[in-house]
């Protein structure tokens, strides 16, 4: 029997069905429309898994214009579709721009909703609580309240996103925003008129439900955050972006517990005994003990940022001393909690959320359990514990090093069309390191046929990027004088972006593998370029807010590190330069990056060659993807690592990346460069792109 089929990139079986040609319906709708073969390839691939509930990997290379792609296909059939993508920002962007244009195009009368997580809605009951309590300990914050009280009060969905100006850092918005924990569920004054249930109301009332995969997963992990009752009721479900699928699927499989959780255990205890049972207890002492012990144990770790495995955790100084404070003062909030529970619903979910606490610390402080060998339980059940730490607070982590057994599980019994698409999902052309992170290997119980599916259940599909490399682009890897490892690498990376940002006539991109690196590369560019060259830093202010300036000066240098390395789109002049200060390879003390090539070598395996190299091949992809985002687009691309030039494995990692003409110096990526400076009366033109141009941006990878 076979269990994967790979099917053909060509046109073949690809019908033009009078949308995607240059006479078609999207044609007419979007001037300057272009053919995309493969995008036409993507739909058809697309139209074959829903028809015959089989599951489609699919790696369409950026430009293919993807969502598009699956987006037809899947309103045609008429059915109710679940879309899942990895941040809140593309749920919005699907939502808003690339539903109603295919809806209208395509003339199709379906309802579409967006859910979120509940953290993303305004919580009347605490928004009140927080205007009551007086608490706040600054103007701006105080500002930023009367703000979402007002957007509270008008607002039809409650999505604080649509808050224009807010800051996604503000103190205010754990105030005004639930959580699993705090919520009260049906026991909440306030409940009918719950944002959180009017958009799961109007999620299970839709046929099309955009969702993002720290959802998806909350739902996987048997968590009520409301999709649980949609998956089984949907006979598509697209994973967009499904690269990312490992990584969140392991934050949700797993569990945590941290300092952040107490701080706001405390004021929660504070104000409810206040509010219910004062004079009953001593909430403010017992508030107090609480959120000193979890401080304790934040300052028996390091200062500044770290990942720690448990063992390094435990052997720290005081450690286990302020880990047994923290749970024998969770305690004693527990037991002043009993007697006032009759009271008021809070005071039982307050209970619930000591004990929930205590437990997930002393199951952390246990050994980890070790696979079974005899007993043949599956390696990838394996989980590693680990230490978070923050600069100001901390997480308790157990997390499983592969979310494999839970996905092809969940596909196993679910009957529907799955489709997973991405830009970056192969390696050396093929998709067994994936299909391998997602339990989608030989044997897996996904890949048997389903009732009504056709056999093979698993078919993948390849389509590579439309644009021309070779002509828009170079790619600079100098061959020596970068060598990571030295001492002076990033300050060496920073004078030849200098050179190079020097004769850029547009925007500029340098991305760093450490947080530590920015600082450093951004000093050193700020001595560098002229004075009123603008040079933003990661950390000096929130990602929207440097997103927005970057946007607004022509030829911006930003500087930052893994939260720009994907997600982030500048067509255009916008941006025509990115410097990637070293292959992006995970810290090997990382504890899960470390657990992982444990489990790998235990298994005989290479976990460099298996792990690690994968990984990084997948992450400079995605780096690199940020340059070139339409047909017109033109740009260079420096990876400061001569690793990717001088060795055997480097040069699999450059195979990995789409067909860029390369350089080995400086000054022809220079040339290339300073070729398309603007002539003198020359207005940059961000916008004037074909219409499957900019829909790279809307719709592509």
């Amino acid at each position: 029997m076979k269990a994967v089929e790979t099917l053909p990139a060509d046109n073949t079986l690809a019908p033009d069905d009078g949308l995607w040609s240059e006479g078609g319906l999207f044609s007419a709708a979007l001037p300057g429309w272009r053919e995309r073969p493969g995008q036409r390839r993507l739909a058809a691939a697309v139209a074959q898994a829903i028809a015959e509930r089989g599951i489609l990997l699919a790696e369409a290379g950026t430009g293919t214009g993807k969502t598009l792609a699956y987006l037809v296909p899947a309103l045609l059939q008429g059915e109710r579709i679940i879309i899942s993508t990895a941040t809140r920002a593309l749920q919005d962007q699907l939502f808003r721009k690339d539903l109603p244009l295919a809806r209208a195009v395509l003339g199709v009368q379906v309802r579409a909703a967006v859910l979120k997580g509940r953290a993303n809605y305004v919580c009347h009951y605490r928004l009140k609580r927080a205007q009551s309590e007086g608490l706040l300990d600054s103007r701006r914050a105080v500002q930023e309240l009367r703000r979402v009280a007002l957007f509270a009060g008008t607002s039809s969905d409650g999505d604080i996103s649509a808050l224009g100006g807010l800051d996604e850092q503000s103190p205010v918005i754990p105030l005004v925003t639930s959580t699993r924990d705090n919520c009260l569920g049906s026991d909440c004054p306030d409940y009918r008129a719950c944002f959180v249930m009017k958009a799961r109301r109007e999620a299970l009332a839709s046929d099309v439900i955009v969702i993002n995969h720290h959802l998806f997963f909350a739902n996987v992990a048997l968590r009520d955050e409301g999709v649980a009752e949609l998956l089984p009721s949907a006979t598509t479900v697209v994973l967009d972006e499904a690269h990312q699928l490992p990584d969140i699927g392991a934050q949700f499989l797993g569990t945590s517990v941290g300092t952040a959780q107490a701080h706001e255990l405390a004021r929660d205890v504070l104000a409810c005994g206040l509010q219910h049972a004062r004079g009953l207890a001593d909430w403010q002492s017992l508030a107090s003990r609480l959120q000193k012990a979890a401080r304790d144990q934040r300052l028996a770790a390091p200062t500044g940022t770290h990942r720690l495995d448990q063992a390094q955790a435990q052997a720290l100084p005081g450690w286990a001393e302020a880990l047994g404070h923290w749970q024998e003062e969770l305690a004693a909030l527990e037991a002043a909690l009993g007697p006032v529970e009759a009271l008021a619903p809070e005071f039982t979910r307050l209970i619930e959320r000591c004990r929930e606490q205590r437990e997930l610390l002393a199951a952390w402080q246990q050994p980890t359990p070790q696979p079974d060998a005899e007993s043949g339980a599956p390696m990838a059940q394996e989980s590693v514990r680990w230490l978070e730490v923050g600069s100001y607070h901390l997480r308790l982590l157990a997390t499983p090093l592969g979310v494999g057994p839970a996905f092809s599980a969940l596909l196993a019994q679910r009957p529907q069309a799955w489709v997973l698409v991405s830009a970056t999902l192969t390696l050396d052309g093929g998709f067994r390191y994936t299909r391998a992170r997602l339990g989608l290997g030989e044997g897996s119980p996904a890949l048997a046929p389903v009732e009504g599916g056709a056999e093979p259940r698993l078919r993948e599909l390849r389509v590579p990027s439309p644009f021309d490399y070779a002509r828009q682009t170079r790619l600079l890897v100098p061959r020596t004088g970068f060598r990571p490892a030295d001492a002076e690498h990033s300050t060496r990376v920073a004078e030849l972006a200098a050179r190079l940002v020097a004769v850029n006539p547009g925007g500029s991109f340098v991305l760093t593998t450490t947080l530590r690196a920015i600082a450093r590369i951004a000093a050193r560019l700020r001595e560098l370029l002229p004075p009123g060259r603008v040079v933003l830093e990661q950390a000096s202010e929130s990602k929207s807010v440097l997103l927005q300036r970057f946007s607004l000066d022509p030829r911006a240098v930003l500087v930052g590190s893994h939260s720009f390395w994907e997600g982030v789109d500048f067509p255009g002049e916008q941006l025509t330069l990115v410097v990637i200060d070293k292959l992006p390879f995970a810290p090997p003390d990382d504890p899960m990056v470390a657990a992982r090539i444990k489990r790998l070598e235990a298994a005989g395996r290479n976990g460099f060659m298996d792990y690690s190299l994968p990984q990084a091949a997948l992450a400079l992809q995605q780096g690199a993807g940020r340059l070139i985002r339409s047909e017109r687009d033109w740009g260079v691309l420096a990876v400061c690592d001569q690793r990717l030039a001088t060795t055997g494995w480097g040069r699999r990692l450059l195979a990995s990346l789409q067909p860029f003409a390369q350089v080995d110096e400086v000054e022809e990526a220079c040339a290339f460069l300073a070729a398309h400076a603007p002539q003198p009366g020359h207005t940059p033109d961000q916008s004037a792109v074909p219409a499957n141009a900019a829909e790279d941006s809307a719709f592509g990878a």
